[in-house]
């Protein structure tokens, strides 16, 4: 398999199931979140006010803005609820070797 363009960003074991972590990947804040079985990435930026998403919760899919709860699918970045009207980036995600792989180009 070629992770051409996918860049290492954390070993698998720094996931908490059902929660998330944010990461620096080449001037890029991601939120890589655990859920069933799965890793997902999406920017670390939310699409409403502009704020970080260290202090907000997942439940499930869906990521919560600490600011004012718009709240997104961390498997496609869509919105799942206002305030936001539009979706955050989400990114491919690859485990190797018990280690995350971001795709950043999206």
């Amino acid at each position: 398999m070629s992770l051409d363009g996918f860049t290492d960003i954390a070993a698998v074991d720094e996931l908490p199931d059902k929660g998330f972590v944010v990461k620096a990947a080449d001037d890029v804040q991601i939120v890589l979140a655990r859920y069933d079985g799965g890793v997902h990435a999406v920017e670390n930026l939310c699409s409403h006010a502009f704020a970080r998403f260290d202090g907000g919760r997942l439940r499930g899919y869906r990521l919560m803005c600490p600011l004012h709860g718009a709240c997104f699918d961390i498997r496609t970045g869509a919105t799942m609820g206002p305030p936001a009207a539009h979706g955050i980036r989400s990114f491919p995600v690859e485990i190797v070797d018990d280690r995350v792989f971001v795709k950043l180009e999206a």
